[in-house]
């Protein structure tokens, strides 16, 4: 299908005579009328600025739909784009070669290699002096028709042919004349949350109810970050807000909140929020509204099957601390391929982290592995035990709740019946260190960090936040979670760049490697890989001294 640029008769040619760089001089009172309107205007948006970020103008519908096609290379309506590059005959998806990969979300060009794309946006290809090009090609500026040209045969204003590795586009006219709209608007098509002077970060986080004072510390840290950041110029001259959204203890209030923050709020991006509870809720708000989330506080995160582009677990939640506790027995206990029961509440959140703890066993070997589920919430510990024991079970991970940990321990002592246990510290770390001592030195917690992770540095800057806020030194770790999550989110806008976009945000933190907190493990993304600090840690529990001491290293998984 070929396509023909859009008559100039129609409604793209109505366009092309307010197009930029054709000027007419005023000579009416309406003139006047629209200049005094025009700097009216210009004076609320001054005042908006100063006040905040100021609203971003929304896109008209011809403007989104143009969006689309440049970001995506795909069509609202669902007809075909089709793109072709250099000599080559044969059409690909559009959806392979869409606009933004080398043009950048700023229309301004990404360069790569020996690549240098040209700077798109409609005040720069209309310049009223033209264009001198790489080589000595040299036109004069783009006009509408010109423009369509450049797409469709892949030609400059004066004829000349495009660099090969720009592709020549097949694509219904209707998408032309709204691609050309988006262009008019790429310089000024801020995210949500963003203006050149503000930045707005969103949290979610309780401040009252069973943990408003979790939600009270952690809101204190991300506070002082915020402030400290603003004293020392706020990020490429944006001065940053935090918008902070309360999370109740019910759970209907907890999601509309939620859902307030992400649709309504205005913010770029959200940092920090306690999700447990509402983790697929959450994340699927930061999917539809195309939000980043850094750093969630949670003991659950996603796997690598369907990953959600927009959230980024600073640490491991349960399914990664047991397949640590899974690494750590199959190279430790020294056992020939022993009976493994996973022992888990019959809850849906559970399945999956039983799940990644069996595959990781018997990837490594380990294929007498079951799972064994009880009823949530009323585990049979006798008949529990003696089903277990009966089929001869030598490893038992273990992922019930501390008050089940503690009927467990005493029905293993009455059944006479040593097995290694091994189960998340997170879950169930408390009632470990008070198992029956005919346990002996069998019992292994996971954890996603250890105190030696703060460095020197680390513990300096953090604790001269704490004095800043006036913080007392409960809720350590929730602490640390968010002074964490906040460095992430900043090193990932600082590499993003002044031009600053979600989209270059959730690229910049894809490609963050071993990045120091300096208070957790290094944090390292990927495009399928959503965990930064993805490992842990084994400790062994001296029941005779109830205490934890480390067992080897940093285990890694990957």
């Amino acid at each position: 299908m070929t396509v023909a640029a859009p008559a100039a008769g129609g409604a793209s040619g109505r366009a092309r005579a307010s197009a930029p760089g054709v000027l007419r001089a005023p000579n009416s009172a309406r003139a006047l009328g629209r200049a005094r309107g025009a700097a009216a205007a210009l004076l609320l948006g001054l005042a908006l600025a100063s006040a905040g970020a100021a609203p971003a103008v929304p896109l008209t519908p011809l403007e989104q739909h143009g969006k689309r096609v440049y970001l995506e290379g795909a069509s609202p309506s669902g007809k075909p784009i089709k793109a072709l590059i250099g000599g080559a005959d044969t059409p690909v998806d559009g959806t392979a070669l869409p606009c933004v990969n080398c043009h950048a979300s700023d229309g301004a060009g990404k360069p790569e290699g020996v690549v240098k794309p040209s700077n798109v946006t409609w005040p720069d290809l209309t310049k009223s002096y033209g264009h001198r090009r790489e080589g000595g090609r040299t036109h004069p500026p783009y006009d509408e028709q010109s423009f369509y040209d450049s797409i469709t045969v892949g030609k400059d204003p004066a004829g000349n042919k495009l660099d090969p590795t720009m592709p020549r586009y097949l694509m219904p006219r209707e998408d032309l004349v709204a691609l050309l709209a988006y262009m008019k608007r790429i310089e000024t098509d801020f995210d949500p949350g963003l203006s050149p002077e503000r930045l707005r970060i969103g949290t979610l986080l309780p401040q009252g109810g069973r943990l408003g004072e979790l939600g009270q510390a952690m809101g204190a840290v991300l506070d002082a970050r915020v402030a400290a950041l603003n004293a020392a110029g706020g990020l490429y001259g944006r001065r940053v807000d935090l918008v902070r959204a309360d999370l109740p203890d019910e759970r209907a209030a907890a999601l509309a909140n939620a859902e307030r923050l992400f649709r309504e709020q205005e913010v770029f991006a959200v940092v920090s929020p306690i999700v447990s509870g509402i983790d697929d809720e959450v994340g699927q708000l930061a999917e539809a509204a195309k939000v980043p989330v850094v750093g969630p506080f949670t003991l659950r995160t996603q796997g690598t099957q369907q990953v959600n582009r927009q959230t980024f677990y600073l640490l491991p939640g349960l399914a990664e601390q047991t397949r640590v506790l899974a690494e750590f027995a199959v190279k430790e206990l020294k056992l020939t391929d022993p009976a493994v029961a996973v022992v888990h509440p019959d809850e849906e959140a559970m399945r999956p982290v039983a799940e990644a703890a069996l595959a990781t066993l018997r990837e490594r070997g380990w294929n007498r592995s079951l799972a064994v589920h009880y009823p949530s919430g009323a585990m049979p510990a006798p008949e529990l035990v003696a089903r277990l024991q009966q089929a001869g079970a030598q490893v038992l991970v273990f992922l019930g709740t501390d008050a089940e940990l503690e009927r467990l321990g005493p029905a293993i002592r009455d059944a006479i019946w040593t097995p290694y246990l091994l189960a998340p510290g997170a879950r169930a770390g408390r009632a470990a260190v008070s198992l029956p001592i005919t346990l002996g030195n069998r019992v292994f917690l996971s954890y996603p960090t250890q105190p030696k992770d703060i460095t020197r540095e680390g513990a300096s800057a953090l604790a001269a936040l704490q004095r800043q806020a006036g913080l007392p030194a409960r809720h350590q770790p929730a602490q640390v979670s968010a002074y964490a999550s906040m460095l992430v989110l900043e090193e990932g806008l600082k590499r993003a760049g002044r031009d600053l976009s979600r989209a270059k945000l959730v690229n910049a933190l894809e490609n963050l490697f071993s990045f120091e907190t300096t208070v957790t493990p290094a944090v390292s993304y990927g495009p399928t890989r959503r965990v930064g600090a993805l490992g842990g840690y084994v400790m062994a529990v001296d029941l005779t001294t109830r205490r934890l001491r480390p067992v080897g290293g940093y285990i890694r998984l990957e």
